[in-house]
């Protein structure tokens, strides 16, 4: 187990945090949610960038409490905001990497940088954002880390450079015992790359599902007031009040299709989960759901 956070939490004067999740070998993992939910706290935590109130964690063997160089060196990161010093060029990038990684890997890099025709005499400040984004994730890589955490990895890249970074991704987990973790608001990209996701939701994990699971077994639900109130509520995730009626989430698709005439149900997508699922308390009931 490359990642495991065990009731890690983290108090600030206007959020709490409390997150359960791992991170399994050959697995790519995703961390949904919206703004502001805690991914990028839980990140921090993972890399010792944050202390925690409570809890226990690891990241390759590490307790997140005390990080070590080891771990450090052994883990490719990105984060949503850019890491690169302004003013340099990626030669320079490369230097500097080059003294930091042992394992740095020069010819990879350059052919990767090649690849995306990223220019290497050229300031980093006189990048757009999607070059940006093809650097910092190529940069994260370039050391061949054991796990790789990336924030957003894809963020101002156009479908087609998306497209080419997803494959650069996909590429690095051809290798046994590797892992990732991502997190991104494109949901088509969770889908087609991931093969689990934890939805956090105001500091909480709030669902863990395998994507396979997701896409077979998950549903949304339109119901009439009538249809809700015979619905079994054994298998509603979270149900909100709309104008028609109601909508709801189900992990129990073909229960509800069987016992159920007449109810609108549709394939539910990771947006329409994080929407829902993130929805004002006040508006939705929701129940927790983690794999069994």
């Amino acid at each position: 187990m490359k990642i495991a956070l065990d009731h890690v939490t983290k108090h600030y004067p206007d959020f709490d945090l409390d997150v359960t999740m791992e991170v399994p070998d050959d697995t790519i993992t995703a961390l949904i949610g919206t703004n502001g939910s805690g991914k990028t706290t839980t990140f921090r935590l993972m890399l010792g960038l944050a202390r925690p109130a409570g809890g226990e964690g690891i990241i390759l063997g590490d307790p997140i409490r005390r990080v070590w160089v080891n771990a450090k060196s052994r883990t490719g990161v990105t984060f949503g905001d850019s890491t690169f010093v302004p003013t340099f060029t990626l030669n320079d990038e490369i230097a500097e990497r080059k003294r930091f990684y042992t394992t740095f890997d020069e010819q990879w890099c350059r052919a990767q940088l090649q690849r995306f025709t990223l220019p290497l005499n050229q300031q980093i400040q006189e990048f757009s954002a999607g070059m940006l984004a093809e650097c910092k994730t190529i940069m994260a890589m370039a050391h061949h880390p054991e796990p790789l955490i990336l924030d957003e990895p894809t963020a101002g890249l156009d479908v087609i450079a998306r497209n080419e970074v997803l494959d650069l991704l996909r590429e690095y987990m051809e290798i046994p015992g590797r892992s990732m973790l991502i997190s991104s608001h494109v949901a088509t990209d969770l889908e087609n790359l991931c093969d689990d996701l934890y939805l956090i939701d105001r500091g909480r994990i709030r669902m863990h599902e395998t994507i396979d699971a997701l896409h077979d077994e998950y549903a949304v639900l339109t119901l009439t007031d009538d249809q809700m109130s015979a619905a079994d509520p054994r298998y509603i995730l979270v149900k909100q009040r709309t104008a028609g009626g109601w909508k709801a989430i189900t992990d129990e698709r073909g229960f509800y299709e069987e016992n159920l005439p007449g109810v609108g149900i549709c394939g539910a997508s990771i947006d329409e989960i994080i929407t829902l699922m993130s929805a004002d308390p006040r508006t939705t009931t929701m129940q927790e759901r983690t794999m069994q």
